[in-house]
């Protein structure tokens, strides 16, 4: 009987499925965190690009966009690579994908980093092109 138990939940972790990020959840967060951070606005023409200044203003609001997407804990610097693939559309089980996640997110050099570093090098890779369901629309 324990045997078919954990057979079951193997087969749970195995075709488990990560809650994608609604493009509503992610705009309700964009929105908070630039009243938190007002002074990001003026980039914010250029945020909606995915063009991030190297500022502190832009720093601060990608931290606080990240941290309320669940996809970076700023207490502990830890980053949700599961929620990142998520956010990004990837499957868990496709490999390639997740090495390009893991090969930008997890890297402990760079302790203390904002969000925008490793935010960056997702961009300059192939995922891209899986944010076009954040863009807004005219």
């Amino acid at each position: 009987m324990k045997f078919y138990v954990f057979l079951i939940a193997l087969f749970g972790l195995v075709f488990a499925e990560v809650k994608s990020i609604s493009r509503e959840e992610v705009t309700k967060h964009r929105l908070g965190c630039l009243i938190q951070n007002p002074n990001a606005s003026e980039y914010f023409v250029k945020i909606l690009n995915f063009e991030y200044p190297d500022v502190p203003e832009v720093n601060a609001y990608m931290d606080c966009v990240a941290e309320k997407l669940g996809l970076v804990d700023l207490k502990t610097n830890q980053i949700n690579v599961d929620g990142v693939a998520a956010f990004f559309s990837v499957d868990p089980n496709n490999a390639e994908d997740m090495d390009i996640i893991k090969n930008c997110v997890v890297k402990p050099e760079e302790e203390g980093l904002h969000v925008r570093s490793k935010c960056l090098c997702l961009l300059n890779t192939k995922l891209r092109d899986n944010l076009k369901k954040y863009l807004v629309e005219a």
